[in-house]
């Protein structure tokens, strides 16, 4: 927005700008163009006014200015979508790397935690019979085949 705002005053200022050009013959007879007269005052100086005829229409204009901000606000919109889809991605990451560190541990511990006490859902404790590890073991290496990297 800064930006837009920046080049709609720079096209105001230059519609007041004002522009000469100096004209002039040197004493070995060259002629000379120039946008400052010179230094020494002996030298006959005339002045070319330049006028600059401006041929866009101020409603046209404003049109042109209308467009590159709305271009301007749909690259913002197109940046903040690609930024959230990228956010999106990284916390999808991050939820699937706690998983997976949380089955390596969860398989870490069945295989060498012996017959532990595990507590349930109702807060019982129980020890699992060597076919619910078993189970268990499948389900977790099924999960961190298809998940982890």
């Amino acid at each position: 927005m800064y930006r837009a705002l920046m080049f709609c005053f720079c096209l105001l200022f230059t519609q007041f700008a004002h522009t000469a050009i100096y004209y002039w013959v040197d004493h070995q007879g060259q002629t000379h163009y120039g946008q400052q007269p010179p230094l020494d005052k002996s030298i006959n100086v005339q002045k070319i006014a330049v006028s600059t005829n401006s041929s866009v229409d101020p409603t046209q204009q404003q049109q042109s200015i209308q467009d590159s901000a709305n271009k301007i606000a749909e690259s913002n919109a197109e940046r903040k979508a690609a930024r959230d889809k990228l956010q999106q991605q990284a916390d999808e990451n991050r939820r699937r790397n706690e998983n997976c560190d949380a089955s390596k541990k969860k398989l870490a511990e069945l295989d060498y935690g012996g017959n532990r006490l595990y507590k349930d859902a109702e807060g019982n404790y129980s020890r699992l019979t060597d076919e619910d590890r078993n189970n268990q073991r499948e389900q977790l290496n099924d999960f961190i085949n298809k998940n982890c990297r």
